[in-house]
């Protein structure tokens, strides 16, 4: 009986070794050759046009980065992950990175909803979490410790927008924005700086993110004296639907949105409508290094590359830089070289503040003219 009681034992010490040496081999942590990175964006779904766009300018950073023979000797792996803009998807995709990956750094999202759903995971577990797309205000003051981003905020762009409603002579407007953590601080950005310089504005109305339905608001519109300008921060969806809606009931005041105007998603659903709208985007790119970045990136993947696949790259490099810089994966090692990081990326000059914010922003004045998207001086 003691000696069967002592086989059993041994037994059972051969299958835990085996089982704790399966998950020291098989678990997709760091491995001796390999740095790996999370990426969680909107691959599917109402938006995926910036999270495909994003991807494939992280995926050309990680050929090209791995092509020169990685980071600290080590090939760079981008693990993606589809968030389909969605929050509880992008928390299910960082919590998998931190708990179970134990991944340093996550890429991600595209929208500023989802961005701010997940910062409390990466400060909570001290991960970079680095977006190439997500331009709210509050990721200023609510984006943590480890949140960084490649692309401008937006308390720029309310400013640029307030004097170019005001420029163009409008004096009363209405403003209809999507109420969520991008759509609201934008609005109230944008209210603040038109009515200091003596604008006013008539309708202040915020809409759920998806309506789809928008004839009470265009009715309320529809009845107020001397109004010059809508302006309406709003998501592609929700910034279609009101454009198209607008002119088929017949309301021909001028129309101005925000940088997610900018995306084939708002043409799509606006139409037609879309024709003599205007919006603000993030300044393209002057960089020298652009134009090389475009022509690989065509002959990759046969379409021109965007601001956001732009941003992406320049992320992604920021990361590599860090990393070499800090001789070290820690996410803390990795902040600190970030905060030291100054580079011409191709979407211009990559630095950071100290809130993660990107040092240099610049927004441009856009219109759609004949179904073609282009720049406006008026």
């Amino acid at each position: 009986m003691q000696k069967k009681q002592k086989i059993l034992i041994g037994v059972a010490a051969v299958v835990v070794a085996a089982i704790a040496a399966y998950i020291v081999f098989s678990r997709p942590a760091q491995q001796n050759d390999t740095i790996r990175i999370g990426a969680t964006l909107p691959l599917t779904g109402e938006i995926a046009s910036y999270g495909q766009k994003a991807k494939r300018g992280l995926e050309m950073a990680q050929e090209e980065i791995n092509e020169k023979g990685g980071v600290l000797g080590k090939r760079i792996e981008i693990v993606f992950a589809d968030d389909k803009n969605d929050k509880n998807e992008a928390l299910s995709n960082m919590n998998r990175f931190s708990t179970v990956d134990h991944f340093p750094v996550v890429f991600g999202s595209a929208s500023s909803s989802v961005s701010l759903a997940i910062v409390p995971v990466a400060n909570e577990r001290h991960i970079i979490l680095i977006s190439p797309i997500a331009s709210s205000m509050k990721l200023s003051t609510e984006g943590g410790k480890y949140f960084f981003r490649t692309c401008p905020a937006d308390d720029q762009q309310a400013e640029v927008l307030a004097k170019w409603v005001s420029g163009r002579g409008a004096k009363n407007v209405a403003i209809v924005y999507t109420n969520n953590s991008w759509g609201k601080p934008l609005a109230d950005g944008f209210k603040d700086k038109f009515e200091a310089s003596g604008g006013k504005v008539l309708l202040n109305e915020g809409v759920a993110e998806n309506t789809d339905d928008f004839r009470t608001i265009i009715q309320k519109l529809k009845g107020l004296a001397n109004l010059d300008a809508v302006v309406s921060p709003s998501y592609p969806k929700e910034g279609g639907t009101f454009v198209r809606q607008t002119r088929e009931m017949g309301l021909s005041v001028t129309l101005f949105g925000g940088d997610p105007w900018s995306s084939p998603e708002f043409r799509n659903i606006a139409g037609n409508a879309a024709d003599g709208v205007f919006y603000t985007v993030p300044l393209e790119s002057k960089a020298s290094e652009y134009a090389d970045f475009a022509k690989k990136y065509e002959a990759k993947y046969g379409e021109q590359p965007d601001m956001n696949s732009a941003w992406a790259y320049d992320a992604a490099m920021a990361i590599f830089k860090a990393i070499s810089n800090a001789g070290s994966t820690d996410p803390d090692k990795i902040r600190e070289a970030l905060l030291r990081l100054s580079f011409s990326g191709v979407s211009g000059e990559v630095a950071f503040r100290a809130n993660g914010d990107l040092a240099t922003e610049a927004f441009a004045k856009k219109a759609i003219k004949n179904g073609s998207v282009i720049d406006s001086n008026e």
